[in-house]
């Protein structure tokens, strides 16, 4: 679990960074070995954003919830300014993270 986990990690920052394709299927290995708060917040996100091509919630706290990395991909932030795109993910998630410390959004929209 730990070695798929460190994959995701690895692939995300790869494609969230450099913009490369990575050949990783981000969406399938996304919710292997996450805790229930990850799960929950996934589910949200997947709901909100149904046509996101990455969600991806890591619990950088050390599996207390207490703060999360949050990425989310998807066509639907195409033409919206970054600072909308993170506000429109917290929204979402509103009461499920307004007890965490904190959390890290990153959002792009996919390479053509």
């Amino acid at each position: 679990m730990l070695l798929l986990r460190s994959l995701l990690r690895q692939s995300l920052k790869c494609k969230v960074k450099c913009k490369v394709k990575c050949e990783l299927n981000l969406a399938k290995w996304s919710s292997i070995g996450a805790s229930e708060g990850e799960k929950r917040i996934t589910e949200i996100l997947k709901n909100k954003f149904p046509h996101a091509s990455t969600i991806a919630v890591t619990d950088i706290s050390g599996g207390c919830g207490a703060m999360y990395e949050i990425i989310v991909e998807s066509s639907e932030f195409q033409g919206i300014r970054t600072v909308l795109q993170h506000r429109l993910v917290h929204e979402a998630l509103k009461e499920e993270i307004k007890a965490a410390h904190g959390v890290r959004i990153v959002t792009t929209v996919p390479q053509s």
